[in-house]
């Protein structure tokens, strides 16, 4: 008799835990970061003083980009393409001049070019800031973010002088 009472105890526990790991592990879907700094997780969305970090996703759950957020990527690689490679180029031309001494002695040249490059670096801004709200909320991993990621290294390569 003593071993039945312990076997239906065990099942009990044991079916008990079964059926509560499922609430435990998806309890903390938000992680919020209050005004002193501390960050709190809740099963609640942050309170309205709060700011929103992240929304974690659950085990196993793959992240699949929107046909939006990727068509708007798509446009915003298309709309600011030419002129971040152009930043990149001027970038380049305006640190080897830099470095070479060549920028001081013709002055008058460079300004020009530097006011563009100024120019060009708040469109770099412009980039960022828009690309930041298409992938905002999603992970480092996502393939919007691959896709930024794969953009940058295109400009990277405009940098690079072939002669």
């Amino acid at each position: 008799m003593n071993n039945i009472k312990r076997i239906s105890l065990t099942c009990i526990v044991l079916m008990t835990t079964i059926l509560t790991l499922p609430s435990v592990s998806f309890a903390a879907n938000y992680k919020c970061k209050g005004a002193d700094g501390k960050i709190e997780y809740s099963d609640r969305p942050c309170d309205t003083g709060k700011e929103s970090l992240s929304q974690p996703r659950a085990p196993g759950v793959v992240s699949t980009p929107t046909v939006a957020s990727m068509t708007r990527l798509d446009t915003l690689f298309t709309d600011f393409e030419a002129r971040l490679c152009e930043r990149e180029q001027l970038a380049t031309e305006i640190d080897i001049a830099q470095r070479s001494g060549e920028l001081k002695k013709a002055d008058a040249v460079w300004k020009p070019r530097q006011e563009r490059l100024n120019f060009l670096n708040d469109t770099l801004i412009e980039f960022q800031e828009k690309a930041a709200k298409v992938t905002n909320g999603t992970a480092s991993d996502s393939p919007e973010m691959m896709a930024v990621r794969k953009f940058q290294r295109k400009l990277k390569d405009c940098g690079s002088l072939r002669k």
